[in-house]
């Protein structure tokens, strides 16, 4: 024990000692969780987005105005019926004609093609939600049975599945992006736990020696400079996690109201992760660190 607090009081000193070095270490420790963590925080946010817009997706099917309603009902029950299906509402025409104009208020031609048609050319509709959107190709797929395809007269999907397309698209781009931040940050900061090693042996080597010569073992004479690197990456992680703690507070209502409806709690999502969160951004860090030290001894300290 008296050994291992020597280790430890030789560790404080030597960081100490070489202060701005530790300075700089433990910065760039910080910024390399801080794009771990903006990873992290981002595939949260980007979750939520894609389920924001599931949440609206669906499909309205337009049947003929030769439809009878009995035939609507008929489909809406064989919808019912699938496990992707979550709703199947039943829409007159009368109120199919009002949500076809809305969700082509953008396309004057077609407008102007129901303008010159007397009357309610569409006939009623089913208004259908899965449960994911990735069911929404089956459902659609189930509906060109030849019993019901014939009544169908149009299904408007298509900018759903292009919009949830963008947003995945974009969401993976920006995510490997910080991912790339990341590790260009985890690269610069094993070449600084490399030199700041490097110059701790170089400093100490007159007291490296003369503990090698009173008969001090290897671990002894290494142990400090192990206990160092995890001292860099138990600081970084405690400075990054008080900056999570702080910026999340802070921004946590105006991300909840932006994604209103949406489960999108930060705050929540990282009081009930925190310990296997930081405890593996610790981790990783002090691999980082212990195994930059080892190399640098090795390759630089002769014991």
């Amino acid at each position: 024990m008296t050994s291992f607090f020597r280790i430890i009081r030789f560790a404080l000193q030597s960081m100490m000692r070489n202060f701005w070095l530790s300075f700089v270490t433990v910065s760039v420790f910080v910024l390399t969780l801080m794009t771990v963590n903006s990873v992290i925080i981002l595939n949260v946010l980007a979750n939520a987005s894609v389920k924001s817009v599931e949440g609206r997706v669906q499909v309205t099917v337009y049947f003929t105005s030769d439809s009878s309603e009995s035939t609507v009902k008929n489909v809406q029950s064989y919808l019912l019926g699938l496990s992707q299906v979550k709703d199947a509402s039943y829409i007159t025409a009368d109120e199919a004609l009002v949500n076809f104009k809305l969700n082509h208020q953008n396309d004057p031609v077609i407008l102007a093609a129901l303008d010159e048609v007397d009357g309610n050319p569409l006939g009623q509709a089913l208004k259908i939600r899965a449960y994911n959107a990735s069911d929404f190709p089956f459902i659609l797929e189930a509906l060109e049975t030849p019993e019901y395809k014939t009544f169908i007269k149009e299904k408007n999907y298509d900018n759903y599945e292009s919009a949830l397309r963008v947003l995945s698209d974009f969401s993976e781009k920006v995510r490997l992006g910080f991912l790339i931040l990341a590790l260009f940050f985890g690269f610069i900061a094993i070449l600084i736990v490399f030199n700041t090693i490097r110059v701790a042996i170089y400093v100490h080597r007159d007291e490296i020696g003369i503990m090698k010569l009173v008969g001090a073992n290897d671990w002894f004479v290494r142990g400090p400079f192990l206990f160092e690197s995890l001292f860099y990456a138990l600081i970084a992680t405690g400075i990054m996690a008080g900056i999570v703690a702080a910026t999340l507070s802070f921004a946590n209502p105006y991300i909840v109201v932006f994604f209103q409806g949406v489960d999108v709690d930060l705050v929540a999502y990282y009081t009930a992760n925190a310990l296997p969160l930081f405890g593996a951004q610790f981790g990783i860090l002090a691999f980082l660190g212990l195994g930059t030290t080892a190399f640098a001894m090795r390759r630089y300290l002769r014991v």
